[in-house]
């Protein structure tokens, strides 16, 4: 994995960017004119529409909770993979850089280093981020430029040694994680860095240091999730567009039932397809819902995705659905859908991503995270919904 701290700032993904009220407030203010943009769900937000975006722009709306969604919709995906991967890196890579300095707070405000510093000075103890003057301790910042380096190399020093120590990840792993550091380090709060700087001055120095190296190497092993979902995602879409296609190929008489994964070999053929797709506006949806209501607690951020896409189940198939989703009318779990099913298997993409998921389940259960990655199957309408929730 590349971190994302790269030359390409602009992602080429057509994709209608929804803002939250607070987000429509703040570009507007900058100067751009909202419109009224359909999400995914096709109901009107505040928004906009654009043939891509800037990649620090799109993190900046999700640490401040200015994003609400990011929607594409095209009758083809695998074509703009890198583009796709780039997003979903970008919105889990916000989050986490969001989350970091409230952890190292709670962090520091509850460690032994911290209240036996209080103890010592208690004409000067530190109990609130808000307590600082920012003029002040920004002056002091800027004064002391050489000092707060020297603190910052620490630091940067620190976690390498905890990543080159652990024994959970791959030599690559370790490289990408130590690629990811500075850029990590960069988002963390000035005050951090000033309660940092003035307990580095007591002996209370490496007891500090041990402290925050440890919650900055723990965010560091959270990027494998970008990876992992990335991946699974990829192969989700992959999947959903060849049912799509298929489903397009049969109800417009293109080919054979038998000859379907010969037609869409050929790069005309799947040209033709999509051709056909943009006419009927029937595109394959993909969807990032990173604000929704009632989703933040405290410091816990969920993100949904959605992958909405036509398909063909055969009757055989539907009924082993149907007996599937009567117990679960929210969605069965992909792990559950393409399970006892050995004689229909190649009828419902059992491939579609068990592997991916796999790994993603089990680091998030490593790291104490809630994942879940559910099906929706709509017989009736020919829809299919694949549905990802993962709360960092």
């Amino acid at each position: 994995m590349k971190c994302l701290d790269r030359a390409d700032k602009r992602i080429n993904l057509p994709c209608s960017l929804i803002l939250t009220k607070e987000g429509a407030n703040y570009m507007s203010g900058s100067g751009l004119k909202m419109k009224a943009v359909k999400n995914h769900m096709g109901i009107n937000h505040d928004g906009i529409e654009s043939t891509g975006y800037n990649a620090e722009t799109l993190q900046k709306l999700v640490m401040n909770s200015y994003l609400e969604e990011l929607f594409v919709a095209a009758p083809e995906l695998l074509n703009k993979r890198y583009e796709i991967i780039s997003t979903n890196n970008l919105i889990i890579f916000a989050i986490l850089y969001r989350k970091l300095s409230p952890s190292v707070w709670d962090v520091f405000s509850k460690s032994s280093v911290v209240k036996d510093f209080n103890r010592k000075n208690p004409k000067n103890s530190i109990v609130s981020l808000d307590q600082f003057n920012n003029t002040a301790f920004k002056n002091l910042m800027e004064s002391k430029k050489r000092e707060f380096d020297g603190v910052k190399q620490d630091l940067l020093i620190e976690v390498m040694k905890l990543i080159q120590m652990s024994t959970e990840f791959s030599e690559e792993d370790k490289n990408s994680q130590m690629q990811c550091l500075d850029k990590f380090v960069a988002w963390i709060d000035d005050r951090i860095w000033y309660i940092f700087y003035i307990i580095c001055r007591t002996d209370l120095k490496d007891a500090i240091l041990a402290d925050f190296g440890a919650i900055v190497a723990d965010y560091l092993k959270k990027t494998q999730i970008a990876v992992h979902l990335s991946n699974l995602l990829m192969e989700l879409i992959q999947n959903a567009e060849k049912s799509h296609m298929e489903r397009l190929i049969i109800r417009n008489n293109l080919a054979e039932a038998g000859e379907i994964n010969t037609f869409l070999r050929k790069s005309l053929h799947r040209e033709r397809i999509c051709e056909i797709a943009k006419r009927n506006n029937d595109n394959i949806i993909l969807a990032w819902t990173v604000n929704q209501e009632n989703s933040t607690v405290g410091h816990k951020y969920k993100i949904h995705i959605s992958v909405i896409y036509h398909s063909i189940v055969d009757e055989i198939a539907q009924d082993v659905i149907n007996q599937k989703m009567h117990a679960n009318v929210e969605g069965i779990s992909i792990a559950e859908f393409y399970s006892g099913n050995s004689e229909n298997d190649e009828n419902i993409d059992q491939g579609l991503g068990m592997l991916y998921h796999s790994y993603l389940e089990d680091h998030c259960r490593k790291e104490k995270i809630n994942y879940n990655c559910n099906i929706i199957p709509d017989t009736r309408n020919e829809k299919t919904t694949v549905s990802l929730d993962i709360t960092l």
